[in-house]
């Protein structure tokens, strides 16, 4: 449990595990308390009651160099430095060679326009403004990827960007959760959907968890908010579906 001001409680004992590797979501409206998970088990917030084990470790007791080392968080807007493609890329992981640069991205699909831009020594202005919002999330992602860590953490980092740089992204997470502890937090159901397991919160409590099939079977708040979505998906603007 969690709260801001120690009257209201954000979070009311919520129950969540993430083991091993795989792809484990958090859904809900907005305000329901998905970041604030992510922010607790980051470690960015500390005052919570009951336990929060990283490795088996009390979150609060861990070194915040151990927590940037096991863990990489990549939110929505996420910051591009005004400097070269390299020097962003290295402040995920500052020994990359060149070649393992390309690598990551090309797995974002970035390398393309990269190359034609200049390369590694593409120069980037501050918050990546000359930049489309969709090529800074990729180059984000590029950075997240040469970090390295066992648990990542994305909190909407493909919201508001072009359909081809959420399907690049959403590629990229998946295959990331073959090998690492991925949780995604996300408005878009349709991006949730492969998860191993869902977490369905409403007001900092979570009402539901399953695969995407059992939520759907059961009929209850998640079925609620896919139905929405897959209209609203479908409406041509025309008056039908």
């Amino acid at each position: 449990s969690y709260s801001y001001d120690g009257e209201r409680e954000a979070l009311t004992h919520v129950n969540m595990r993430f083991s091993g590797h795989g792809l484990t979501s958090i859904v809900g409206e907005s305000g329901c308390g998905k970041s604030t998970v992510a922010s607790l088990i980051m470690g960015l917030r500390m005052g919570y009651s009951g336990s929060i084990l990283v490795g088996g470790k009390e979150a609060a007791d861990l070194q915040e160099e151990s927590r940037m080392r096991h863990m990489t968080s990549m939110s929505m807007g996420s910051y591009i430095f005004k400097g070269t493609i390299r020097e962003n890329l290295a402040m995920g992981c500052k020994d990359a060679l060149e070649e393992t640069m390309w690598r990551v991205l090309g797995q974002v699909n970035l390398a393309g326009f990269v190359r034609e831009n200049g390369g590694l020594d593409m120069v980037l202005l501050e918050r990546g403004s000359n930049l489309s919002g969709g090529q800074c999330q990729r180059l984000a992602l590029a950075r997240a990827l040469l970090h390295d860590s066992q648990i990542y953490i994305f909190d909407e980092a493909t919201s508001n960007i072009d359909a081809e740089s959420e399907n690049d992204i959403m590629e990229v997470l998946r295959d990331l959760a073959k090998r690492k502890n991925v949780i995604l937090i996300s408005h878009r159901l349709a991006n949730v959907a492969p998860s191993e397991k869902i977490y369905v919160m409403e007001a900092g409590r979570v009402i539901e968890q399953g695969r995407h099939e059992e939520l759907l079977k059961n009929g209850g708040h998640y079925a609620r908010m896919w139905n929405v979505q897959a209209d609203l998906e479908n409406y041509d603007g025309k008056g039908s579906v």
